[in-house]
């Protein structure tokens, strides 16, 4: 893993103009605040690499003063942040956009868009899959008065995710034995 530290916005653009088209990976260094040195921000970075079709990923601990992320050209058919879709919206409309980050936006699939569980506003269980919680007096009291909401919020949307109604009955299943045992599920467990 070669990390590259750029020192200003535009010395990382000038990396991504030469070889956004043929690298396959970029891992970009940051120093962390109270350092004071001076390096693009993930912020910025993140822009610039929208521009240009590419996407941040795996972030990494490089030492006491600086950690990494990799960035990726974004692949068809991924998933698109509410975050990132502003983002874009907000460089077209600063004419910063380039042809290789607008061709990725417009390939976006709105089923693709925007379903990350903390971007859900009303992600709820159904009344018949709250019954089947209520089967379970321990398992549902600890879901429901002890977890965190944004806990809660994320285990929902894992159970609802799922397409097949047999996999949901499954995810919830997992959910209320964890949630009788006082853990969260594994997905979701530090």
């Amino acid at each position: 893993m070669q990390v590259l530290f750029f020192s200003t916005p535009e010395d990382l653009e000038l990396w991504f103009e030469e070889n956004h088209q043929t690298a396959s990976e970029l891992w970009v260094g940051y120093y962390k605040k109270g350092t004071n040195k001076t390096a693009v921000t993930w912020p910025q970075s993140v822009a610039i690499a929208i521009c240009y079709g590419w996407i941040d990923g795996i972030r990494k601990s490089l030492d006491a003063e600086s950690y990494t992320n990799r960035f990726t050209p974004r692949r068809p058919g991924s998933i698109w942040s509410m975050v990132n879709i502003q983002t874009a919206g907000e460089m077209i409309r600063q004419q910063r956009m380039k042809p290789a980050g607008l061709a990725a936006f417009e390939r976006r699939k709105e089923e693709k868009s925007g379903i990350y569980s903390f971007e859900q506003q009303n992600v709820v269980l159904p009344d018949d899959y709250l019954a089947v919680f209520g089967n379970y007096p321990t398992a549902q009291d600890y879901f429901f008065n002890s977890e965190t909401p944004s806990y809660r919020k994320a285990a929902i949307h894992w159970v609802m995710s799922a397409k097949q109604p047999a996999t949901q009955l499954k995810r919830l299943q997992v959910l209320i034995d964890c949630s009788a045992q006082k853990l969260r599920i594994p997905l979701l467990r530090r």
